[in-house]
């Protein structure tokens, strides 16, 4: 019985056609009449496949589909079922090796679609074709389909008119940034803004009741200043600011009165809602000092360059909280300062513990403030003589926090703080050129070019088209395309009264962005030539249009010698631009994309975007230096150095400081180092939550052992893990496969996943499963004995069993022995990611042909050392990289 899942299962196939039929030898038709037609015969075939024609008609893409899938089953053993009669190794190893020898015979390597820019190359050539390094697509912009693993495979990438409308309002959009449309002449508006108190805001102060608006930190961050709510700069020009401020101080202040001057400083935000940028980054655009003591505002005013949509902010620079740049956070300086100074408030901090999460400032100051006039503190609690150890996180669990919002709110209420008011801002008084226009300006003189004395619009429009066209399609064009676009460019000079030659390119501009000599690759149909293949290259490697380098080496036909096109490879893949394949292929590969989507249980750890971008960084700087090194495959699996920082202490154990990824190193054969076990992985193959040892050992057998598993036929439930520790997971597995058609699959997947189970849904070990309690103010959390207890023989939650038994008999305790096997594998492995980059590389699944190749591609390349920069370049001198 063979129970093929996909597309060739959708409709009975009956393989064999009355007119293209060629006969199959008697040994091979008795061979599936013993072992297959009970079960894929007649107009009742399971899973609509029928076996029972006398011939195969090899010119049918499906028959012939059709029957490398049957190859596939019968080199797996997948088929005959598990209960079924088996044939001998002999017949097995006869039918497969005649159905191989067919096989090779009817398919060829190659036969892509066209293939369409994904989002990513595309943003990638806009940005190389006209110098836009910021470029990037809207939000809206329709998601590319994967195929066979990857977002840039032909299969996947349709073009839908949703996508055909995105791609015209960009084309238009790209057009402006190169040829400006002309503004006619522009002159200063000038305008008078009047911004009450209620049209400021901030992150820390507020309205006071004599007409003021208070501000009272000096945090290095944006959000503790004010700025306006409802005023941004309509045009780029000089505006002239003015408002009142008087500093504000009271006798009961924690604070001594101040002896130095309050000083504001005035900066620019690129636009309004940008609260979080750190001062750092922003231009400072006035200074003003305030002396303390005064009772009258003072009234300051300056003339300040705004740029277009940016606002203003202004900022109490030297107060009493403060952070230290870069930081955007409260130094700990300032608040190990006031904890030690004030042992009171320390106390009655430590006795409120932080509150719930949805705790104001202004709740949190009055809890506070009651328990510190309770006269029931103990000021002699040892706690009091030692830093809290904890800095950082939300508002319930977090010292930073709960000192900000008390001393925020004690500055506003009695000081010292600055009060604004009467703010006004009148302009643009007269204009100036921001960098945009700059920018603009630069890059349509870049892509006009120098004009030749003599020439009119329509000559010169004709040489800029005939320079631009090969760029933007990325191979030489023929004489007539330039004609028609130079036709159009002159239709618009002649037609339209007072054209200039940039409106006229702006068309022709938008147009060629929208043809498919743009959008697409591999439009023109036979084998690759040099253009093709430094197009093919280069988006493999860069994801990005080929360089000047590459595009010479295209057009003396020099890529046609295997050696060039190596050393080219070689190139890209030791340039700053490979870090786009990196990012792209891991992502992909190792599934790391998927963690942007997860937030793992905050009962398991508590965790943020920081935590996720450490993770998703060490896979890619482990891949990026077995590929810069040249490292062995081996690597991938054991290589005993990892890049990790302070965010992933809690997963791996170390003990780093700081943010700053670094490489570590520690003995090979343990639990960790190596894709087998990266904490992004291990998330990425779970959901936030638990695990699921199916999910795990479908990815292993896609991504690590080159076998991938069918899809699961329609009508079988999905397995979910039991929380509440009633059923283990193996229990639950054991039954799924009880039913012979399930245990086809999962006698391979089941094993594979159960070998990870000691890794929990973030990747931290363990060996107990957890057991969740619910606390007295109801809330779930996790049983506090669970990582206090893992590894000291105290079982907080049932065993964790991670042993695995493989379908050729090996048995797989835990880990380290599931990377032993794979090391001494390690052709497997390597056959599984050629796969993967060809795939990757030429945009389409693999053919029958092109497997075989891989196989010789891993064979070269462990003849050469085994290295992985090795097993790339191998890839992209073999047949199927060069096959359309």
């Amino acid at each position: 019985m063979f129970r093929l899942a996909g597309p060739l299962g959708a409709a009975t196939l009956f393989v064999a056609s009355a007119l293209n039929a060629a006969s199959m030898p008697a040994e091979s038709r008795g061979f599936l009449d013993r072992n297959c037609v009970a079960c894929h015969a007649g107009e009742q075939a399971q899973a609509g496949i029928r076996l029972d024609g006398s011939g195969i008609d090899w010119t049918s893409g499906e028959a012939t589909a059709l029957w490398e899938r049957v190859y596939d089953v019968l080199e797996t053993k997948l088929m005959p079922p598990r209960g079924a009669g088996q044939p001998s190794e002999v017949e097995r190893e006869r039918m497969a090796g005649w159905l191989e020898g067919q096989l090779l015979s009817h398919t060829a390597s190659g036969a892509s679609v066209p293939r369409r820019l994904n989002r990513y190359e595309y943003e990638n050539s806009i940005r190389s074709l006209f110098n836009l390094p910021d470029f990037e697509v809207p939000h809206s912009f329709p998601a590319d389909d994967s195929r066979h693993g990857f977002d840039n495979n032909g299969e996947g990438l349709v073009l839908s008119p949703p996508l055909m409308a995105q791609y015209l309002v960009l084309a238009t959009h790209v057009a402006d940034e190169v040829l400006p449309p002309a503004r006619g002449a522009t002159a200063a508006a000038s305008k008078l803004h009047r911004l009450g108190r209620d049209g400021l805001a901030t992150g820390a102060g507020g309205l006071v009741g004599d007409g003021a608006f208070r501000i009272v930190s000096s945090r290095n961050m944006a959000n503790v200043a004010a700025w306006p709510v409802r005023f941004e700069a309509r045009q780029s020009g000089i505006y002239r600011l003015t408002f009142n401020a008087v500093g504000y101080e009271t006798d009961r202040m924690f604070y001594e009165q101040r002896a130095q001057p309050f000083r504001l400083q005035i900066y620019a935000r690129p636009k309004a809602d940008e609260v979080y940028a750190p001062f750092g980054d922003l231009r400072i655009l006035a200074e003003f000092d305030v002396h303390p003591g005064g009772s009258a505002p003072r009234t300051l005013t300056a003339e300040i360059e705004l740029l277009a949509g940016e606002t203003f902010g202004i900022r109490w620079e030297n107060g009493p909280a403060y952070s230290d740049p870069p930081r955007r956070d409260f130094s700990h300086a300032f608040l190990a300062d006031r904890l030690t100074r004030d042992r009171l408030f320390y106390a009655a901090m430590l006795e409120f513990g932080g509150g719930a999460r949805s705790t104001t400032e202004k709740e949190l100051y009055e809890a506070i403030r009651a328990l510190m006039d309770s006269g029931n503190l103990d000021l002699h609690d040892p706690r009091l003589d030692k830093l809290p150890e904890v800095w950082g996180g939300g508002l319930s669990s977090a010292p930073h926090n709960w000192i900000k919002g008390f001393v925020h709110q004690e500055l506003f209420r009695f000081g010292p703080a600055v009060d604004l008011s009467g703010i006004e801002v009148e302009g643009p008084l007269r204009l100036v050129e921001d960098d945009a226009t700059r920018a603009r300006r630069a890059r349509s003189e870049r892509f006009l070019g120098e004009r030749a004395p003599g020439t009119t619009d329509e000559e010169h429009a004709r040489t800029v088209i005939g320079r631009f066209l090969p760029r933007a399609f990325r191979r030489p064009v023929e004489e007539g395309q330039v004609e028609a676009y130079a036709a159009l460019a002159a239709g618009y000079l002649r037609d339209i009264p007072g054209a200039r030659i940039e409106d006229a390119l702006h068309l022709v501009l938008r147009r060629a962005l929208v043809s498919p000599n743009f959008l697409y690759r591999g439009l023109r149909p036979g084998p690759l030539d040099s253009f093709d293949l430094a197009s093919r290259l280069s988006y493999f490697i860069t994801s990005a249009p080929p360089d000047d380098a590459l595009a010479t080496a295209a057009s003396g036909g020099a890529l046609s010698d295997p050696a060039v096109l190596a050393k080219e490879a070689e190139r890209l893949l030791l340039s700053q631009a490979s870090d786009r394949f990196v990012r792209s292929f891991t992502g992909q590969w190792l599934s790391t994309r998927l963690l942007r989507g997860i937030m793992p249980d905050p009962r398991l750890i508590q965790f943020g975007d920081a935590n996720r971008d450490a993770m998703i960084a060490e896979a890619e700087m482990l891949f990026a230096e077995i590929l810069r090194e040249d490292l062995s495959l081996e690597a991938f699996i054991d290589p005993g150095f990892s890049y990790r920082n302070a965010r992933l202490n809690k997963i791996y154990g170390d003990d780093l400081e700081g943010p700053e990824m670094r490489r570590v190193t520690f003995e090979t054969g343990g639990r960790y180092g190596g894709i087998l076990s990266l904490a992004a992985v291990m998330m990425a193959t779970a959901n936030g939550v638990d695990t699921n040892p199916v999910h795990r050992g479908v990815w292993l057998l896609e991504n690590v052992f080159g076998t991938p598993a069918p899809e699961p036929p329609p009508d079988v439930p999905a397995i979910a893990p039991d929380t509440s520790g009633a059923t283990l997971i193996r229990d639950q597995l054991a039954a799924h496969r009880a039913d012979p058609t399930c245990a086809r699959c999962h006698d391979r997947i089941d094993p594979l996943g159960m070998v990870l189970e000691s890794f929990d849904p973030v990747g931290l070990w363990r060996d107990h499963y957890p057991v969740y309690t619910q606390p007295e103010d109801g809330s779930e959390a996790l049983n506090e004995e669970f990582y206090s207890t893992v590894g000291k023989g105290t079982a907080a939650g049932p065993l964790v069993d991670s042993v695995g038994l493989l379908a050729d008999g090996t048995r797989l305790d835990d880990t380290p022995a599931l990377k032993r096997y794979v090391v001494e594998h390690i052709d497997m492995f390597s056959g599984c990611l050629v796969g993967k980059l060809l795939v990757y590389a030429t945009g389409r699944a693999l053919t029958f042909r092109d497997r075989r190749e891989v196989e010789r591609i891993v064979a070269a390349a462990k003849s050469r050392g085994n290295g992985f920069r090795d097993l790339i370049l191998e890839a992209v001198g073999s047949e199927a990289f060069a096959t359309r």
